[in-house]
């Protein structure tokens, strides 16, 4: 065959294969070849998932409440504070489950002799200090069963005097402060459920351990009636009535001692009814002090004014001016037995004077005639008139009108007491 009778050879034009048509591409590379970088030649381990704990819900309200009252039962048969606590801490109750709890281990106690009511009190206290709960805790609790109380009254009559039991209780094992029980049971709240309480805890502590803790709390008493009771003298005589009048007994003294002066003024007879009547603690109390200067005052005015119609606010006559002389003079030697050498003491009889004079909207002239008597029969020393001055407390009401009045003459004072310390000097 020539070679132009040779058949032309086409150029091979490449198939095109779609990678789906193409083979599978195995991970082995050609004999020889370095494997490729980058790929995995083994596959991973299959790993098998956790299996999923499945975690114990808590228990139901209506469980945890049974559990407690077994817990509760359980403790007052055996006693054993151990097996009662670590009854409560295995049963892990939620935090805002403790105020139920507790609840219910008071009302399954309510029906209880004293003796088992004592030892839920004590209960409860020791699992606040094993940290299984809170004074708050205790608080909510106590404020739900008294809630109840018209419901519980049915089969308690005597629920409240129970509940004071708990409460005085709390008190004294500082589970809870005397100002935290009073706050919610204000305006008579629940009456008289905090005078309960005083009463139990006057039976289980002294009374002057309680006058000292009531005096610390801050507490204002009035508060704790209901409004139409809130004044001075309702206050005193609901007091007496449950035996409590000992926790004010300057309140007592302020009625009580113008009475006796009214009844006998000599001034020994006035000093021997304090010395029995008033506890020697007392006798450096700016209270005392107070009220003592205040029934003296009040008796030598209504001497003085005592016909009806007499003009109080006008000026007073020389025989009336000299019947409040004499007067004050006879009172001398009680007001100094308790005024001497104590100047915080004779500028609380300084505030007497000032509220006497502001009560009776400030006679004129009274004010001054007292200052100048006070300082004349050395029952008031220099230093107290001029602490009086400077003392700026809003306390008492009427301090810039009396300034007003004696404010030349405390000058006058300030000056001379002055010059004699420059004259001793020399």
């Amino acid at each position: 065959m020539n070679k132009n009778q040779m058949p032309k050879l086409q150029p091979q034009i490449p198939t095109m294969i779609p990678p789906s048509a193409q083979p599978p591409r195995t991970s082995t590379p050609p004999l020889g070849q370095p494997p490729q970088l980058g790929l995995k030649t083994n596959p991973p381990p299959i790993q098998e998932k956790p299996q999923k704990t499945t975690k114990k819900p808590p228990p139901a309200k209506e469980e945890l409440l049974k559990m407690t009252e077994n817990v509760v039962t359980a403790f007052l048969s055996s006693k054993n504070m151990n097996d009662a606590v670590n009854g409560v801490r295995e049963m892990k109750a939620p935090k805002h489950f403790l105020p139920e709890m507790l609840s219910k281990m008071i009302i399954c106690s309510l029906e209880s002799p004293d003796e088992d009511r004592e030892h839920v009190s004590t209960l409860i206290n020791t699992l606040r200090m094993e940290g299984l709960v809170t004074g708050e805790n205790f608080m909510q609790a106590f404020l739900s069963v008294l809630d109840q109380c018209p419901k519980i009254e049915l089969d308690v009559p005597l629920v409240k005097s129970y509940l004071a039991q708990f409460a005085a209780r709390a008190i004294i094992a500082e589970l809870v402060s005397m100002a935290e029980l009073a706050h919610p049971l204000e305006n008579g709240t629940h009456f008289p459920l905090f005078l309960l309480c005083l009463q139990q805890m006057s039976k289980m502590k002294d009374r002057e351990w309680l006058t000292d803790l009531f005096q610390q709390s801050k507490v204002n008493m009035q508060k704790m009636l209901p409004e139409i009771d809130q004044n001075k003298d309702r206050m005193l005589e609901i007091l007496e009535g449950k035996g409590l009048s000992f926790l004010f007994p300057l309140m007592k003294l302020e009625k009580e001692l113008l009475k006796q002066i009214k009844a006998d003024p000599a001034p020994q007879t006035i000093y021997k009814w304090i010395k029995d009547n008033i506890s020697l603690k007392l006798h450096t109390d700016k209270g005392f002090v107070n009220i003592l200067m205040t029934s003296f005052l009040q008796f030598i005015f209504h001497e003085m004014f005592f016909t009806e119609g007499d003009d109080q606010l006008s000026a007073p006559t020389k025989e009336q001016l000299d019947q409040e002389k004499q007067l004050l003079l006879a009172f001398k030697p009680v007001m100094q037995k308790f005024l001497h050498d104590h100047v915080d003491l004779q500028v609380s009889a300084l505030y007497a004077l000032q509220i006497h004079c502001n009560a009776h909207a400030f006679p004129k002239g009274m004010l001054l005639r007292y200052f100048v008597y006070f300082y004349d029969m050395e029952i008031i020393e220099e230093e107290a008139f001029l602490a009086w001055k400077e003392d700026i407390t809003q306390e008492f009401p009427g301090k810039g009108k009396a300034l007003f009045q004696v404010n030349q003459w405390l000058t006058w004072l300030e000056t001379a007491e002055e010059e004699e310390s420059e004259e001793e000097a020399d």
